[in-house]
């Protein structure tokens, strides 16, 4: 959905385009050009060519080339620490900011001959100074969304905003001087408590070997990992691990499980298992433009204390998974007594066992025809892993007349990517013990965040299907389920892609007089209908190998009928292996049938509207 997102933007960038050039390169006679050259108030730069484009971009160059020697003794203490010269440094800091450069400047013709043209080109210092500003705003919103991750245990998300809070602090001309609360009673450096801050995070993380499977033909060891911040198993942590001769792809640990896999007769000879835990995030630098121009052009802070070291031997050996210990679900106040107990774990053990020895078509009688397809949908989507094995981790419930066993720790690896993701698998049972479908469950944190909404929310089993309609939504993108997602949608759905822009008089046609208050005054969208946006998704299934969607920060609210449809406002990161983005969610759902749930309104944006919120609710009326 996101690669249609992007394209539509691509299509519009082209539409506008020309007009952009327009109002970017005007000719503007209001100042002389003996006062842009001496007034003090303007960058500027005068470049000749034999024509007019190559007269522009010599231009261009000696106006960077102006701003870079006016701020580079700006970051002397920072080429300190990096070895890099400091008019390098400061050259590709001011490539970080080429938006400001190039989408703002003016020009002015000075002369013009056949086969020689002289062009000046500028750009006032207050529009630099507010790019200042704006990535000083940028800097403390990662610090924010890095403080946040953490508390909830996304380690992953908050070792990555705390970095590129620091790599982007870097690039600021008051680098020393700038401060933030990070809590306590006084603004601190930022650079400098980023610096302890990434530091402690590293301290405080801990991993541990649960178990090992070794295998003598060929020889392959698996190791089951579990990691922890302060003694507390994390949400999410990105790794690497030493395989004798290069380190692995990286590996995504989920709820506190990773896995590692060493083969080869020198790789299950290691006495220690080497780990570096990723914070750059080089390879997600492209969702972050800013970020990526230094990423790519200079020398980044490195941590050596994101290395880790554990022995590999005298480690427990892994066990079955079925040990018939009974674990309380979560789901406790809706959880009935399931006298059958045995049949749903047993069941879920055998299907385990089929993936892990890959005979898929001994287990097929467990399933219903449906949950067989969705099955077979999954142990297609890429190479698994098993993970934990050695405990039993099942919680079985009911709820009405599905039975759920949650979860089995599963490693996606797949054939043309080096991406690797840990989801947890999730069985759901009808009453006769056959399993009808699969999901990827939510994180913890997500999933506490909707069980502890108070009574006016819904009931127990009113949270437990809205839990299990954001899984089964989630899962149907990674197993391309287009049938799903179109029986989900409502025909008649408000389906909107777009970036936030400017005001505009002409409101969204209303579907059904629903929508009266979403209007183009705050977004540039593009509406799709119901069919064009399957149409899209078709596409974007069948060119990707696998995709990947992880949520966090989710608000879900109820609207103040008596009805049951609701909100959830959730940030969304989207992996596939042609394209990856980051934005803001919004869907309206309709759960007053629990078995057909329908989707009214999905938007998407990339950022946050100007006053930190994104659609919702309060967006609509009924």
């Amino acid at each position: 959905m996101f690669l249609a997102m992007k394209n539509s933007l691509i299509l519009k960038g082209t539409i506008l385009l020309p007009v952009s050039i327009i109002l970017a390169f005007c000719l503007c006679h209001g100042q002389s050009i003996d006062f842009i050259r001496n007034s003090g108030e303007f960058y500027f730069g005068t470049g000749t060519g034999s024509n007019y484009q190559e007269a522009r971009r010599n231009a261009l160059a000696e106006m960077s080339e102006s701003v870079t020697v006016h701020i580079q003794s700006d970051f002397e203490q920072v080429v300190i620490d990096t070895g890099d010269e400091v008019d390098i440094y400061a050259e590709s800091v001011v490539n970080t900011y080429s938006s400001v450069l190039f989408n703002r400047y003016e020009q002015r013709l000075i002369s013009e001959q056949p086969g020689h043209v002289e062009v000046m080109v500028y750009v006032r210092r207050t529009d630099m100074q507010e790019a200042f500003r704006q990535r000083e705003m940028m800097i403390h919103d990662f610090i924010r969304l890095g403080g946040d991750a953490r508390e909830e245990l996304r380690i992953a998300d908050a070792l990555r905003y705390k970095y590129w809070a620091l790599v982007l602090a870097r690039t600021h001309p008051d680098n020393t001087r700038l401060r933030y609360h990070f809590g306590g009673d006084i603004d601190l450096p930022v650079m400098l408590t980023l610096n302890d801050r990434i530091s402690r995070m590293f301290s405080f993380l801990r991993a541990e070997i649960n178990a090992i499977e070794d295998q003598e033909t060929p020889p392959r060891k698996r190791v089951f990992l579990r990691f922890y911040y302060r003694d507390q198993p994390v949400q999410d942590l990105d790794y690497m691990y030493w395989m004798g001769d290069g380190y692995s792809a990286l590996h995504s640990a989920s709820n506190g499980m990773g896995f590692a896999l060493l083969e080869g007769v020198a790789a299950t000879k290691l006495s220690q298992l080497r780990l570096r835990i990723e914070y750059q995030y080089a390879n997600k630098a492209h969702l972050e433009p800013e970020v990526n121009e230094m990423v790519q052009n200079v020398n980044l802070p490195y941590f050596e204390r994101a290395g880790m070291r554990i022995e590999l031997t005298g480690k427990p050996q892994a066990t079955p998974v079925a040990t018939g210990r009974r674990h309380q679900p979560s789901f406790a106040s809706i959880n009935s007594t399931l006298p059958e107990y045995d049949v749903y774990h047993t069941a879920v053990t055998q299907v385990v066992d089929a993936i892990r020895n890959q005979q898929h078509h001994q287990v097929k009688n467990l399933f219903t025809p449906l949950g067989y397809d969705l099955y077979r949908r999954m142990v297609n989507n890429g190479d698994i892993t098993v993970l934990d094995s050695h405990v039993d981790t099942l919680r079985i419930m009911q709820v009405g007349r599905e039975i759920m066993v949650r979860s089995a720790p599963m490693m996606f690896a797949f054939h043309n990517n080096r991406e690797r993701f840990i989801e947890n698998v999730v069985f759901t049972f009808n009453l006769d013990g056959k399993i009808t479908g699969l999901s990827y469950a939510l994180g913890d944190i997500a999933i506490n965040d909707i069980l502890s909404k108070p009574a006016a929310f819904g009931s127990e089993e009113d949270k437990y299907f809205m839990i299990k309609f954001m899984e089964d939504y989630k899962t149907a993108f990674a197993l391309q389920r287009i049938d799903y997602l179109d029986a989900i949608f409502d025909e008649n759905a408000l389906i909107i892609v777009g970036n936030v822009v400017q005001r505009s008089a002409e409101p969204v046609e209303n579907v059904s007089g629903m929508y009266g208050n979403l209007s183009a005054t705050e977004i540039e969208y593009i509406r799709l209908s119901k069919s064009e946006y399957m149409q899209r998704l078709r596409r974007i299934f069948h060119r990707n190998e696998f995709i990947n969607i992880r949520f966090e920060d989710n608000q879900v609210r109820k609207t103040q009928r008596d009805d049951k449809v609701y909100g959830i406002q959730i940030a969304q990161h989207y992996y596939s292996s042609t394209y990856a983005d980051k934005g803001y969610l919004f869907l309206m759902i309709d759960l007053n049938d629990t078995l057909n749930p329908k989707i009214y309104v999905r938007t998407w944006q990339p950022e946050k509207n100007p006053d930190g919120s994104i659609y919702g609710l309060e967006d609509f009326r009924f």
